[in-house]
């Protein structure tokens, strides 16, 4: 019951604070991101940050620039400590397992070939 009632209150934080969501999904996503390709080339991060849909929406929501944005995100999360600059690269500081390349060259679904009925 304790775990439903914390999770109540966050789910009514969220929705008592839009901007405060945005923000929150943005730093989920960055962060999965980071996870899923071990780490972004530090020089790279606001050029990839800058080509992704999601942060061209979340910009428009909290009335930013993507730019402004991908800095502020960046900037947040090193700060809080949520990514770290490892070799030349930001990483998600959290607990992950590394997800392996060859697994991200996966076709999308339109791709894939059409099966005949058995």
């Amino acid at each position: 019951m304790a775990a439903f009632a914390a999770a109540l209150r966050r789910a009514q934080r969220l929705v008592d604070d839009p901007d405060g969501t945005v923000w929150y999904g943005a730093r989920r996503i960055f962060a999965f991101a980071l996870m899923i390709r071990g780490g972004i080339p530090a020089d790279d991060v606001e050029p990839y940050l800058h080509a992704r849909v999601w942060l061209t929406d979340a910009a428009r929501l909290l009335d930013l620039t993507p730019e402004a944005l991908a800095a502020g995100l960046v900037t947040t999360m090193l700060g809080s400590g949520a990514v770290v600059l490892r070799d030349g690269r930001l990483h998600a500081a959290a607990d992950h397992t590394p997800v392996p390349a060859e697994s991200l060259r996966v076709p999308y679904p339109r791709a894939w070939p059409i099966s005949e009925p058995r």
